[in-house]
């Protein structure tokens, strides 16, 4: 029995100021490989349609419906979401409670809904994985229920206890309409309820919201087929031919893919000479054809990063982008200073930016601005970093200067009395002066 499909796209969540750009492009590469893997079904297939649930400020459309079917409701106000101390996730349930309190359920032809985010893309094609009475989902490792939990049950969900609760979430999840209906306001609540708790909200910490999923579900007898081949994520040692030939069907790509350009995984929470993170395009889009992984990295880092190329290179409205591509965001404190004739020289420097004044060059990498510490170093040559050749203009080569999130590119006046700076992603240009 065919099912619909509904991605949770959560469009400017309070609390994520980078959302807007940042759900855009990875909606549209999720739906480009949604329209692919449906035609490979063929008739006879399970997947149909599909529905973009976005939840965004008022409800106003943000252009891309014409491209994605979509559906708008309002996500909570600053002054909302406030008392739940920004955590703009609750706005997953809270936009299913409005899909249903406004007749979405029964717009869909299908009995059955698909529930995923954007950063899922599809290997295959997805058949039918539940029942009109059974759910099928995805099964987490931390999402494991224990007698510790106890307490916080028998308080939010009376007569559950932790054996009930399957280690699940809301995605990805096939479930059929009814039983979703009958989900979603206490999922909503108890999500709610959890997070003004300080006990549950420090238990239960990022995944809350999920675990008002889980915790709902079992409290309405709600049952799932638990399934650890639904979707595959990991980091560099990923394999998208293991998991094919394992039956999954989601790639999940929630972590970074970080490799040495000599093709050995960089290393655990540092970013790599080579790296594919969706963290990195927060304010701009992914170019289109970025380098190919290093030699010697996991066929899983290859598949992304041609289903990312593929997407974008068949999507004719993909914007121009002045971000970098795979190579370049590695940049640490310090790193080239040592045999760079302009880091010599910058070092111990004190300058303006934009006119004010607090930017100092410390010896060693260390940044220090009006806005907070950074980083700084001699940026590596050779590298593409999509600013229209201004770096490759400058004489001696440029600096990188990097803090609040930003990653600035900074070249030099010969006499080193003002320099020119460019922010990646999206090209502003800040000027400064010597100061001392």
């Amino acid at each position: 029995m065919r099912y619909a499909y509904i991605v949770l796209y959560l469009l400017a969540l309070a609390g994520w100021n980078y959302a807007t750009t940042y759900q855009a492009w990875q909606s549209r590469i999720m739906y480009y490989h949604f329209v692919k893997q449906r035609k490979l079904a063929g008739p006879c297939g399970e997947m149909g349609g599909f529905t973009r649930l976005v939840a965004s400020e008022g409800g106003k459309p943000d252009g891309l419906e014409a491209e994605m079917p979509s559906f708008f409701v309002r996500q909570y106000t600053t002054a909302e979401i406030a008392r739940y101390g920004h955590f703009g996730v609750l706005n997953r349930p809270f936009s299913v409670v409005q899909f249903a309190d406004r007749g979405g359920f029964e717009a869909l032809q299908e009995q059955f809904v698909y529930i995923a985010e954007t950063d899922h893309v599809l290997m295959r094609p997805l058949p039918n994985l539940a029942t009109l009475d059974k759910a099928a989902a995805f099964s987490f490792g931390y999402m494991h229920c224990g007698s510790s939990h106890q307490p916080l049950l028998d308080k939010f969900a009376p007569g559950v206890t932790y054996s009930d609760v399957q280690p699940v979430g809301p995605s990805p999840l096939v479930v059929s309409k009814p039983v979703l209906r009958r989900l979603a306001p206490l999922w909503l609540n108890l999500s709610l309820a959890l997070k003004l708790d300080p006990v549950a909200d420090r238990r239960f910490g990022w995944v809350l919201e999920m675990w008002g999923y889980s915790i709902a579900a079992a409290k309405l007898g709600v049952r799932h087929d638990v399934l650890s081949h639904f979707q595959v994520e990991g980091g560099a040692g990923i394999s998208a031919r293991s998991a094919i030939s394992r039956g999954v069907y989601i790639f999940h790509y929630t972590y970074g893919l970080e490799y040495t350009l000599a093709g050995r995984p960089q290393g655990s929470g540092t970013i790599g000479e080579w790296s594919l993170d969706k963290r990195h395009y927060g304010g701009a889009y992914p170019p289109r054809q970025m380098q190919p992984p290093p030699s010697g990295a996991s066929d899983g880092t290859a598949w992304l990063l041609e289903a990312w190329n593929e997407a974008s290179g068949n999507i004719s409205t993909w914007p121009e982008s002045l971000a970098m591509g795979t190579v370049g965001w590695r940049r640490v404190k310090g790193q080239g200073i040592d045999g760079s004739p302009l880091a010599s020289r910058v070092s111990g420097t004190e300058w303006s930016w934009a006119g004010i004044p607090g930017l100092a060059f410390h010896p060693g990498g260390e940044l220090k601005t009006p806005w907070g510490s950074g980083v700084w170093g001699a940026a590596p040559k050779g590298v593409d970093f999509h600013d229209k050749g201004f770096c490759a203009s400058a004489g001696e080569g440029c600096l990188f200067a990097d803090f609040g999130g930003a990653l600035h590119n900074v070249r030099f006046e010969a006499d080193l009395r003002r320099f020119d700076s460019f922010r990646l992603g999206d090209g502003t240009n800040v000027k400064g002066e010597r100061k001392a």
